[in-house]
C-alpha cells in the first residue's frame, strides 16, 4: 500500500507547487502592474485573477482537484467581502460619479478572486499551504522591494524620482510600499528564524529583512515604521524561536538602519527636485553600500548559525528581546498619543509635512484630520448611502478648504462610511473580525513548522488594517491582493478538502458569472479607448469617425460623462452648437452633483453661445458644488455673467 500511495502524495504536493506559481504570478502582476490606486491594473491583473480561479474551480466541478473548505469564521469571511462588493455595485445606481462607482465596484471583484485563489491554494497544499505560501509571498515581496531599492541605484528606472524621492515604484505610493515592507520584514524572520529551513534559506530570510528595513525607511512612512514595530513585536510574541527572531533582526536591520543613515544624508536620495545628475552620483555609491550591507548581513547570518546558544544564554537574550519589545510597544503607544493631542492643540490638521528624513520626527498628521472631517462631512450629506463608491475626489469639492485634490480621506473605514453610507462601514468591520476569527482559528488548528508560516502569514491582515485606519490601501491591488490570498491560504489551511465530485452545473455556473465579470472589467476600458480614438479623430478632421467613437464609447459606458463630452465636442467642431448644447445638458443630467458637469455647460454658454444669463447659472450652480475649485479667478466667466445679471439683463426664468 505504501509504495502505490508515493506518486499521489508526490503528484499532489507538485501540483501545490504549480499552484503556488501561478498564484505567486498574478499577485507578482499585482505588485508590479496594479497601476496604483487607479483602475488600469483590474482588467489585466483582476481579470487575470479571475480567469485563474475560474479555471480551478471548474477543475474542482469536474471532479480534478478537491473542493476547498474554509470552516464558519472562513466562510462569514467570504460572505463579508462578497456583501461589501454587491453592496459597492449597488451605490452605483445612486452614485454622483457612476462610472468611477463602477471601477471601484470592479477592483472589489477583483479582491474576492484573490481571496478564492487562497482558498483554492489552500486546499490544494493542505498541509503545507501556509508554508507555500510564505514562501511565495517571500519571493513576490522581495523582487518587489528590491527592484524598488534599484530605482535608487538607477535613476532611469524611477524617471518621476527627479520630482518626488520618495522610495514608491513600482507600486506608486509610499505608504503602500511600506506595508508590503512590515509585511516581508516578519516573512524574513520566519525564513531566517525556523529551525527546519536550511542554511541558504536562512540567510535569504536575514536577506529579505535588510531589504525591507533599507526600504521601508526610504519610504518615509511614519505609520509604515509605526506598524512595522508592531507587526514585529507579534512575530516575537506569538513566535517559538524568539531568541533566533531577535537576533535575526538585530544582524540584519542593524546594518540596513546604518546604509538608510547615510542616505538620510544626501538630499539627492532623499528629497524632492533633484538633479538626474546627483541622483546617479548618490545613487552608485549606495547601491556599493547596499551592496556591503547585503554582505555583511549575509555573513553575520552564517557565522550566528555556526554558533550554538546554552540554555543560560538563550533565557538572557530572550528576557532582553521582552524589554525591547515592551520598549517598543510603549514608544508606539506614546507617539499616537502624543500626535492626536499634538493635532488637536495646535490645530494644525490641515496643515503638511516635508517629504525629507526630517519628517519621521514629526507628530504632525499631515492634513488627514482634515479629510477625515470631509469624509463625515461627506456621508451627512449623503446620509445614509454614502456618496457612491469611489466618488470622495468630486464629493468633497463641496467642502475643501483649497484647490488640492485628495482621492480618498486616508482613513478605510471613513472611506468606506462616506462612499457606501452605514452598511458599507458596518460590512467592512464584518470583514475585519471575520478576518480576524481566521487569523485565529489557523493558529489554533495548526502546529510546528506550519503554525510558524501561518503567524508570518497573519501579519499581512495585522498590517493591512492597522494601515487602513491612516491610509486608503484599500485602492490598491499591490496590498490588497496579497492580503487577500494570505487570508484565503489562513481560511483553508490544514483543513482537509472536500470530496472529489462531479458538480458540472456548479461549473456552468462557475464560466457564466467569470464571463460576466470579464465583461463588467473590460466595458470601462473600452469605452476609454473608443473616447481616446474619437479625440484623435476630431484632432484629425474625420467627423464621422469621431462621432462613432463616440457612440461606441457612450454604448460601454453609459454612465460616465466622458462620451457625452467627445460626442458635444464634435457638434462643437461641425458649428452645430445645439446638439453639443444638448449632450452637455445629458451630461448633467446624468451628473447633477458632479461639478465639471455644469462648469462645461457653463463654458460652453459663455463662450460659444455667448448666453451670460445661462452661464451664470451654470458656473454657480458648479460654484456651490466647488467653491474653493481653481478654475474660478478674479474677472473670470463666473464674475463676468454675474455682473451681466446684476445689471439687469437677464429675464426672470432665462
Amino acid at each position: 500500500m505504501d509504495p502505490a500511495s508515493e506518486p499521489s502524495i508526490r503528484a499532489s504536493v507538485a501540483g501545490a507547487l504549480v499552484l503556488a506559481a501561478l498564484v505567486g504570478a498574478v499577485v507578482a502582476g499585482a505588485t508590479f502592474a496594479g497601476d496604483g490606486s487607479d483602475v488600469g491594473g483590474t482588467l489585466p491583473v483582476g481579470g487575470a485573477a479571475v480567469v485563474l480561479l475560474t479555471g480551478l474551480l471548474v477543475g474542482s466541478g469536474l471532479g480534478w482537484l478537491p473542493p476547498p473548505r474554509v470552516g464558519r469564521s472562513g466562510a462569514t469571511l467570504v460572505c463579508a467581502l462578497v456583501l461589501l462588493v454587491a453592496w459597492t455595485g449597488v451605490t452605483v445606481w445612486w452614485s454622483i460619479v457612476a462610472d468611477r462607482s463602477w471601477d471601484a465596484f470592479n477592483k472589489t471583484v477583483a479582491y474576492v478572486a484573490f481571496l478564492g485563489l487562497g482558498i483554492v491554494l489552500a486546499a490544494t497544499g493542505r498541509r503545507l499551504a501556509a508554508r507555500l505560501t510564505a514562501a511565495m509571498l517571500s519571493l513576490v515581496l522581495g523582487a518587489t522591494l528590491v527592484w524598488a531599492l534599484l530605482g535608487k541605484v538607477v535613476p532611469d528606472l524611477d524617471p518621476d524620482g527627479d520630482r518626488v524621492a520618495r522610495l514608491r515604484e513600482p507600486v506608486g505610493y509610499w505608504n503602500a510600499l511600506a506595508l508590503l515592507a512590515d509585511v516581508a520584514l516578519v516573512l524574513g524572520l520566519w525564513l531566517g528564524s525556523t529551525r527546519e529551513h536550511r542554511r541558504s534559506v536562512r540567510v535569504a530570510g536575514g536577506l529579505l529583512v535588510y531589504v525591507a528595513t533599507l526600504a521601508l525607511m526610504l519610504t518615509l512612512s511614519r505609520a509604515g515604521v509605526v506598524v512595522g514595530m508592531g507587526v514585529v513585536a507579534l512575530w516575537l510574541a506569538l513566535g517559538s524561536e524568539r531568541v533566533q527572531s531577535g537576533l535575526m533582526l538585530i544582524a540584519s536591520a542593524g546594518p540596513a538602519l546604518l546604509v538608510a543613515a547615510w542616505a538620510f544624508t544626501r538630499p539627492a536620495l532623499t528629497e524632492d527636485v533633484a538633479t538626474r545628475s546627483d541622483r546617479a552620483a548618490d545613487g552608485a555609491v549606495f547601491g556599493v553600500l547596499a551592496l556591503v550591507g547585503a554582505l555583511l548581513v549575509a555573513s553575520l547570518v552564517v557565522l550566528g548559525l555556526r554558533r550554538s546558544l546554552d540554555e543560560g544564554r538563550r533565557r538572557r537574550i530572550g528576557r532582553g528581546l521582552v524589554v525591547i519589545v515592551v520598549v517598543w510597544a510603549l514608544a508606539a503607544v506614546t507617539v499616537v498619543a502624543v500626535a492626536t493631542a499634538d493635532a488637536v492643540a495646535s490645530a494644525r490638521d490641515c496643515s503638511e509635512v516635508v517629504n525629507d528624513p526630517s519628517r519621521l520626527g514629526s507628530l504632525n498628521p499631515n492634513n488627514r484630520l482634515c479629510w477625515w472631517g470631509e469624509a463625515w462631512d461627506v456621508f451627512v450629506q449623503h446620509a445614509p448611502g454614502g456618496a457612491g463608491a469611489g466618488t470622495f475626489e468630486v464629493a468633497r469639492k463641496r467642502f475643501r478648504p483649497d484647490d488640492r485634490n485628495v482621492v480618498q480621506p486616508h482613513s478605510v473605514p471613513l472611506q468606506q462610511l462616506a462612499d457606501g453610507g452605514v452598511a458599507a462601514l458596518g460590512l467592512f468591520v464584518l470583514l475585519i473580525l471575520a478576518g480576524a476569527a481566521v487569523c485565529m482559528c489557523a493558529l489554533r488548528r495548526l502546529s510546528g513548522p506550519e503554525r510558524a508560516a501561518a503567524l508570518a502569514l497573519v501579519a499581512a491582515p495585522v498590517a493591512y488594517v492597522l494601515h487602513s485606519l491612516v491610509d486608503y490601501n484599500w485602492d490598491f491591488l499591490a496590498v490588497t491582493a496579497p492580503t487577500m490570498v494570505a487570508l484565503g491560504v489562513l481560511a483553508g489551511a490544514g483543513r482537509d478538502g472536500g470530496v472529489r465530485r462531479r458538480r458540472l452545473l456548479g461549473a456552468f455556473g462557475v464560466v457564466v458569472l467569470a464571463a460576466a465579470v470579464l465583461v463588467s472589467f473590460t466595458f470601462p476600458r473600452l469605452a476609454d479607448r473608443a473616447e481616446r480614438r474619437s479625440t484623435r479623430a476630431l484632432a484629425a478632421g474625420d467627423f464621422e469617425r469621431a462621432l462613432d467613437e463616440a457612440q461606441r464609447a457612450r454604448f460601454f459606458n453609459a454612465v460616465s460623462v466622458d462620451p457625452l463630452f467627445a460626442r458635444a465636442r464634435v457638434a462643437e467642431s461641425r458649428r452645430v452648437p445645439w446638439r453639443a448644447e444638448h449632450a452637455y445638458i445629458d451630461a448633467v443630467e446624468l451628473q447633477p452633483e458632479n461639478p465639471e458637469t455644469w462648469y462645461t455647460l457653463g463654458i460652453f454658454e459663455f463662450d460659444v453661445q455667448g448666453n451670460l444669463c445661462s452661464a451664470y447659472r451654470f458656473l454657480n450652480n458648479a460654484y456651490t458644488l466647488d467653491p474653493s475649485g481653481s478654475q474660478w479667478r478674479e474677472g473670470g466667466p463666473l464674475d463676468v455673467s454675474r455682473k451681466a445679471v446684476d445689471a439687469g439683463g437677464c429675464a426672470p426664468g432665462s
